[in-house]
This record gives structure tokens, sequence and C-alpha cells, in this order.
């Protein structure tokens, strides 16, 4: 599918500009963010993927049962593109002042070294080795997720050009049996309501697949109890709100802009919408995965 790269880039402009107007996201932030996502979206469309052939994918009565057509590990991305952008992201976050400029300048001088090498770090982000990034995390004590920050941003254009493309593979189905992305088997990063019906759809934490999921579940656990279930707003925050699973204690945000003139942009809504997990997390529940940026 062709891409409409001034239309796509008129919507980030103008979410990024919303994100200006929050107190407790620093300028320096913004500015950081902003350079990221403006240079990931020029790649989006030259990233070069390789999918694997349709017999190593899940069949389609296994998806429809639940399994991700692919796993993770196995999930296809371009190398070079990513090592490209490795390297320019280094660079440009290690200008930036404060304990993230510094975790790049460690990167920068491992990547030097030889220490680590892009096809290796690309790899522990697939394999989701949260051992090795622990590990990396203590070299970086004041930004312990620069170094996934780093890798996810190099890798994340092509991710999801690859998601994309596998999407078109997946079986036809209203809503997925599971909460789960049904391309990737990870778990949602944010959730949101659309259409006047308000069906609610979720974006997926590692490939950004965008999937409808039922409503009245929680996309974490699975219990469809309406009891254990509840949701609750913030009147700072028109627009969002904290769906709240008691079975699991875990939670997920939810984007409602059908009555609001806004942009929505899910992986900028989940940093626009961080008050509301300081609030979630104060009430004792917790979020089945790290904020897109890992801030």
């Amino acid at each position: 599918m062709e891409r409409n790269m001034a239309l796509e880039t008129s919507r980030l402009d103008r979410k990024l500009a919303q994100l200006r107007k929050k107190s407790y996201i620093s300028a320096e932030l913004i500015d950081l963010l902003d350079a990221v996502t403006h240079l990931q979206l020029a790649a989006l469309p030259e990233a070069e993927v390789t999918l694997p052939p349709d017999g190593e994918l899940t069949p389609p009565e296994a998806v429809l049962q639940g399994v991700s057509l692919i796993n993770r590990e196995n999930f296809p991305y371009d190398a070079a593109q990513a090592e490209e952008l490795l390297g320019r992201l280094v660079d440009l976050v290690g200008k930036s002042e404060g304990p993230l400029g510094e975790g790049a300048k460690i990167l920068a001088q491992a990547l030097d070294k030889g220490d680590l090498t892009p096809a290796e770090l690309f790899r522990r982000v697939l394999d989701d080795d949260t051992t090795f990034f622990a590990t990396w995390a203590e070299r970086m004590p004041d930004a312990p997720r620069t170094l996934p920050f780093l890798a996810l941003a190099a890798m994340g254009p092509s991710i999801e050009a690859a998601a994309g493309m596998l999407a078109e593979k997946l079986p036809e189905m209203k809503v997925t049996p599971v909460g789960t992305c049904p391309v990737c088997g990870s778990m949602p990063l944010i959730s949101s309501l659309e259409q006047k019906e308000g069906f609610r759809h979720a974006t997926c934490s590692f490939c950004r697949h965008h999937y409808r999921i039922k409503r009245i579940a929680c996309p974490v656990c699975g219990e469809d109890d309406h009891k254990k279930l509840t949701f609750f707003t913030v009147d700072e925050e028109p627009g969002f709100r904290v769906d709240v699973c008691d079975s699991c204690k875990s939670y997920v945000k939810t984007i409602d802009f059908r009555d609001l003139d806004r942009v929505a942009l899910p992986v900028l809504d989940d940093l626009d919408s961080l008050a509301l997990d300081y609030v979630a997390a104060n009430q004792g529940y917790r979020r089945a995965t790290l904020s897109a940026w890992g801030f």
C-alpha cells in the first residue's frame, strides 16, 4: 500500500505540537522525540524486508485459535537499514545532555571497540533477552532503558513495515480470540475506541500492528467478567481512559478521540497520557508492557 507521507508527516507534527503543551514533559525530550520520529517516518517506506516462506508461518486455523502468525524471535527486519539508523540515532542522542546522552556515548564506545555489534544487539532485542539488557542497564544506571530504546528505534521502521506485510497473510477475523498481537504474539501497548460503535482496537507493543480486540475483556489475562473489569478517567486528560482488571491487577490505557478533534498516534499517545500511568500505579495496577519509549 502506497503511503501518503505528507499526510503522515502532518499528523506527526500535530501530535508533537500537542505534546509540547504538556507541563510534565521537558522541551528537550520533545525535541529529541521530534527528531527520532521524523527519522523513523522517513525510513519506513525505504525498508526492505524479506518475509519467511508461507510454509514457515503459523497455519490459519491455529491463528484463529490465538497463536501468533510468527514468533518474535523469527521476526523479519531490514538489518542494513537498522544498522544505519542505529549509527544516526546514537550520534543524535549522544549530542543531548543528561543521562540519555551519556548512555548513548557509552553505547557508541562499545560499538567502536567491537565490544558489541549491531547484529548481536538486534538479536538480543528479538529474543527479548532481559538478562542482557539488565547487564547494560547497570552501566547506565541513570538511564537504564537507553540501549533497548536505541535498538528498537533503529529496528522500528522495518519491523513496522514487515508487520504490515505479514498482516496481509492473517486469516479473516473480526475480533482476535486473545488480546495479544495476532502477528507476533506481543502484548498491546495501548488500545483505542473507534467508529461510532466504539469498537476496541489494540496497538502491538513490538510490531505496532493495529488489531481489533474484545471490548469487554482484559487483553492481558482474558478475564471477561464485567464485574472484575472497570475503567477510570482523569478530568485533566480528556480523550483517555484507563481500563483495569481486578483479576490480574493490570491496566491498559485507552484512547477515545471520537468526540474530539485530535489525531491518534498510539506510540506518542502513550507518552501524551503518561499522567494516567502514575494514577494507575498509585491504585495498585501495573502495565503489561513498558511504555513505548521506555521513559
